[in-house]
């Protein structure tokens, strides 16, 4: 089991980041036309499904992290729970809250190129070898 390279990581991030920006685009949009705290919970909830959904599903990964061919996995390679899912993902807020986003840059100094949130829930991303599909 190989660690996700950082530029992969990092792309990762950039494209995770834009799907990301359109809920919150689509969240403003609703509460220009509704309410702001509709707004905030359609937010919420939708980054939490993305996130927690795909990264529990039996692909193991964001749209991002597919594109790129990495799986969030327990320390052990293991698909992890929804549970665990949700808990990396609301961990990744105390992440983006940490001095000049240290919690996202440990990927480039520890052993497992685990983020803070990847240490708080106790997950790592991996590298997911390509699987082609064989001719006839």
């Amino acid at each position: 089991m190989k660690a996700a390279a950082r530029w992969r990581r990092t792309c990762g991030w950039l494209l995770d980041g834009f799907v990301a920006l359109l809920v919150l685009f689509v969240g403003l949009l609703i509460g220009a036309g509704l309410s702001s705290f509709f707004a905030v919970v359609f937010v919420v909830v939708s980054l939490w499904m993305y996130f927690a959904l795909l990264e529990s599903s039996p692909r193991q990964a964001t749209l991002a992290k597919m594109l790129l061919h990495e799986q969030v996995t327990d320390l052990s390679g293991k698909r992890i729970s929804f549970e665990r899912a949700s808990a990396r993902h609301f961990s990744m807020y105390l992440t983006l809250l940490t001095p000049f986003w240290i919690g996202f840059l440990m990927t480039f100094w520890t052993k497992r190129r685990q983020a803070l949130h990847d240490y708080v829930s106790s997950t790592q991303v991996t590298h997911a070898p390509e699987t082609r599909n064989a001719g006839p």
